[in-house]
């Protein structure tokens, strides 16, 4: 995986095919939890796909998994009711805002070539990076910046199960990546 740098109006990187079919089953999987069904088997290209207005009438309940959760947060810690009607309102539109940035970042992890992003399209790139590493965090117990420096020492020193490391790993990567990329978008400031 090499970071990102500035290509014209452009930011582009660059993955090999392993760390690209990686990066791409675990933004799957964040779709998915957030009930895309499998990014894999969609046909449809769901930036054409018209999102229709709705009125929920009837209250969503806050997720019950915690990394759901993380990426769907409460309103308010103190007012229920202000949480439920945001919940009610908004819920919707944002799973399908976070399911749409998904599905390009998949993409672009399983089209060929270099990874390329429009500067004007960096944003939402950056938030979604955002979004899997929010549920990777949750998974892999990062509360803090502590328990993120634990995870990169355990990592470095090979402790710790296989699973944890693998999950690890990749969020350590996202996290390196998701840096070059603000690093170009700062670049560009007066």
């Amino acid at each position: 995986m090499r970071g990102f740098r500035i290509d014209g109006e452009d930011l582009v990187a660059d993955a090999d095919a392993d760390e690209r079919e990686v990066f791409a089953s675990v933004v799957a999987d964040v779709a998915e939890l957030l009930g895309a069904g499998r990014l894999e088997d969609r046909t449809e290209d769901p930036d054409t796909e018209p999102v229709g207005f709705r009125l929920r009438l009837d209250p969503i309940p806050a997720p019950d998994d915690p990394a759901v959760h993380r990426l769907l947060p409460d309103a308010s810690r103190e007012d229920a009711e202000l949480t439920a009607e945001f919940r009610r309102l908004t819920e919707d539109d944002l799973r399908q805002e976070k399911i749409e940035r998904l599905a390009a970042l998949y993409r672009l992890f399983t089209a060929d070539g270099p990874i390329r992003v429009p500067r004007s399209d960096a944003h939402r790139l950056a938030a979604t990076l955002t979004d899997v590493r929010l549920v990777l965090g949750e998974r892999l117990g990062i509360v803090d910046d502590e328990s993120g420096e634990e995870l990169e020492d355990e990592l470095v020193a090979g402790d710790g199960e296989p699973a944890r490391q693998y999950l690890g790993s990749i969020y350590l990567a996202l996290g390196w990546w998701q840096e070059t990329l603000m690093a170009c978008l700062l670049a560009g400031l007066p």
